[in-house]
């Protein structure tokens, strides 16, 4: 019996798929594959800290100022106006070979959904928020070095997901486009036991923004909220204690809210990019205690880039960031040579300094360990090939 239910399955099996290859025999290979695209990122270079958690290194690292990644993308007709769309991207260490999204496949995005000229994209999956959309090309010191993006990364400008969520944004309305999403706290499966882990763990979140392009200059705004959110004040962005809380390297939950401002103007050639974020830490509890008060963080920034001569373009950026009563200054250069358009080296240099009692983390956290004083430099030369 359990011989020819065997036998039943094959046959439906070969059946279904004879029917399948039978359904796309008259289809070209070329049409179908047109509809996906296969694209990669492999960045490698080494770095050098004179002082992560006090020692002077000079390693070979990867992924820092792009994530290597390995993707697919699709856009598959349904109307003379809509067609489906995807996406699945996958981050890696090429050190290693280890997933980087915390052992997530798909970690770096996630998401379907559909596409009208005329109404816009709506998709839902691991998607980023428009922090991410809309300010991640402003964070001027970050395109120069990752270690000179925002302090801490609190703000997410550096580029976070958001899992479960349904996204929305418009078709361009002359140069004006808008968006919107939000997450429930609801795991879309049961639990099985795995652990979720930073930047993959169910929250109720919102974000919206709005975008102006203009030919030679833009404007910019976002909006994000997570609720239950988990952060790290001491790791992120060195501050040993936070509106009455001792910071320990501990995570603190929070509910987390951000808003953003920016924009850039050609000059010329030279693109001049400002931003400025503020981020609020509310309810904040950890191992210590619940804080006393909210948490605001200010970060200002002026930069821009310029090309110094053919396939070169000269970077920089200054960063100022205010976190209650600490202080933080970033200063970064960097430049870059491209090769072709899928290939090109870059070098950087980063200095920052805060208030006297911090341990300062350059730029979007989580790349360095802290200092064991008050100020870090980096400087990295490196090589990122596109496919």
């Amino acid at each position: 019996m359990e011989t020819k239910q065997t036998f039943n399955k094959l046959t439906l099996a070969a059946a279904v798929s004879l029917a399948s290859a039978s359904a796309f025999a008259d289809v070209p290979v070329a049409e179908l594959a047109k509809n996906i695209e296969m694209y990669g990122v492999l960045d490698f270079g080494v770095t050098w800290v004179d002082d992560e958690g006090g020692e002077n290194k000079v390693t070979a690292r990867d992924s820092v100022n792009w994530g290597n990644r390995i993707g697919f993308k699709g856009a598959i007709p349904l109307t003379d106006d809509l067609q489906g769309v995807f996406k699945l991207e996958h981050g890696f260490k090429l050190s290693d070979g280890v997933v980087s999204q915390y052992d997530t496949m798909w970690g770096r995005q996630a998401y379907a959904g559909v596409e009208s000229k005329k109404y816009g994209t709506l998709t839902y999956g691991r998607q980023y928020d428009f922090m991410y959309d809309n300010f991640n090309q402003l964070n001027i010191g970050g395109y120069a070095s990752t270690y000179g993006g925002h302090h801490g990364d609190l703000d997410r400008i550096s580029g976070w997901r958001i899992d479960n969520a349904v996204k929305y944004v418009s078709p361009s309305l002359g140069g004006f486009k808008f968006g919107a999403m939000y997450s429930s706290d609801d795991r879309a499966y049961a639990d099985q036991g795995q652990a979720w882990g930073m930047g993959h763990a169910p929250l109720e979140s919102m974000s919206a923004g709005a975008s102006y392009f203009g030919g030679t200059w833009s404007l910019a705004a976002a909006y994000v909220k997570i609720e239950n959110d988990t952060v790290y004040p001491l790791l992120q962005a060195g501050v040993p204690s936070l509106q009455g809380l001792t910071m320990d390297g501990a995570g603190t939950t929070t509910d987390r809210e951000i808003v953003a401002l920016g924009g850039f103007v050609m000059l010329g050639d030279f693109a001049l990019v400002l931003n400025t974020t503020q981020t609020t830490l509310s309810d904040m509890v950890n191992s210590t205690g619940a804080a006393e008060d909210d948490a605001t963080q200010n970060v200002y920034e002026i930069g821009g880039y310029y090309p110094v001569a053919e396939k070169t373009l000269l970077i920089g950026g200054y960063q100022h960031s205010e976190l209650e009563e600490y202080d933080f200054d970033e200063v970064t250069l960097g430049v870059k040579y491209d090769f072709t358009d899928a290939a090109w080296v870059y070098t950087s240099y980063s200095y920052m300094e805060g208030s006297d009692d911090t341990l300062v983390n350059q730029g979007a956290a989580w790349y360095l360990e802290n200092s064991s004083t008050n100020t870090q430099q980096t400087a990295r030369i490196g090589m990122i090939l596109t496919f």
